[in-house]
């Protein structure tokens, strides 16, 4: 088997970045990111500064990236969790804040 991981996916942000590991590790793919703690550059730093890589080893790359080809693809239309109010993607199925299942 190999050790060798791969980028999947570019995130445009750390919180971006925290959100799709989770969703993805939630499928048991393993996944790796750089910690960034540029965040509180926002605004004032280019786009490119802030962006977070996600690696995936190499054999779980194909499943991965047909997962975030869902999440770019889908709608990003918005629900707000039931337990704690916090705002969350239409195709998370948890929430990112509390854990709570959105209905």
């Amino acid at each position: 088997m190999s050790d060798e991981w791969q980028i999947v996916y570019y995130a445009a942000n750390p919180i971006e970045a925290q959100l799709l590991k989770g969703m993805l590790e939630s499928e048991n793919i393993n996944v790796s990111m750089n910690e960034n703690s540029m965040i509180g550059g926002v605004g004032e730093l280019p786009a490119d500064a802030i962006e977070t890589a996600l690696k995936v080893p190499t054999q779980q790359y194909t499943e991965a990236r047909k997962l975030l080809d869902n999440y770019e693809n889908s709608e990003q239309q918005t629900i707000y969790c039931s337990h704690c109010k916090e705002q969350n993607f239409t195709n998370f199925e948890v929430c990112w804040n509390c854990g709570k299942v959105l209905f």
